[in-house]
């Protein structure tokens, strides 16, 4: 028996068709149009999506820069108030100021007025109780001089004032040294031009300097006035030392 001869798979099977050159520069032609079409197609919506995001964000940065324009407007106004406001307070507490310290200026003087007063009052009444010299004022004070100190002593004569009252007053510093008990009088502390000496008919002011002993703790400055002659009279104030 015959044996048939062998098919070749995949060779056998192949139709040939046949393809004129102008139909494949044809279908060439084809393929390139649609792959530029496609490009253009491409291209031109990558730009339209490319032109429409800067279009939103150029917006949206107009809306920014208004608004941040609102706020800064806002800011100022907000600023320029607050200034009003300190200043308005800063004013109003300076005229406070200036109210309190013009209400204690005219409190001090009307002080200082009664005081007057009741000074000439007593100087000037002839149907006082008290009659005769008085110390009615007494006052010590430290000076710029650094251990030196001042006093003021004023001399009153009420009641009859028809006659002048003269004669010395003296000072003594009473304290301690060394833990033992002193007395300095006047003559030893005081400084030259203090004034010690009175003749006066209603009243007079004495004053004078000194320098504190050193070593020495004052307890308290003694002051004694008294008048010679036909009216005579003594009298004597205290001070503590502060």
């Amino acid at each position: 028996m015959a044996k048939k001869p062998k098919s070749r798979a995949g060779i056998d099977d192949v139709v040939l068709i046949p393809v004129s050159p102008s139909q494949r520069k044809k279908r060439r032609r084809l393929l390139i149009s649609g792959a530029i079409v496609a490009a253009l197609v491409l291209f031109f919506g990558g730009l339209w999506s490319g032109n429409s995001g800067a279009l939103d964000t150029s917006e949206t940065n107009r809306r920014l820069r208004a608004e941040l324009k609102s706020q800064s407007r806002e800011l100022e106004a907000a600023r320029n108030e607050l200034a009003l406001y300190r200043t308005d307070t800063e004013v109003t507490q300076q005229a406070r100021e200036n109210l309190r310290q013009e209400i204690k200026g005219l409190r001090d003087q009307a002080a200082e007025l009664e005081e007057a007063v009741a000074f000439y009052k007593n100087v000037m009444a002839p149907g006082g109780s008290e009659r005769g010299m008085q110390i009615e004022k007494l006052t010590l004070q430290p000076t710029e001089k650094e251990g030196e100190y001042s006093y003021k002593v004023v001399l009153v004569q009420s009641g009859d004032n028809r006659n002048y009252l003269s004669g010395d007053i003296s000072l003594t510093l009473r304290g301690s040294r060394d833990g033992q008990a002193i007395k300095l009088s006047g003559s030893d502390w005081l400084n030259d031009g203090s004034e010690t000496r009175f003749r006066f008919r209603y009243f007079q002011e004495l004053n004078g300097r000194f320098i504190l002993p050193e070593g020495v703790e004052i307890i308290a400055l003694d002051v004694d006035a008294e008048s010679g002659g036909r009216n005579r009279y003594e009298t004597q104030k205290t001070i503590k030392w502060q």
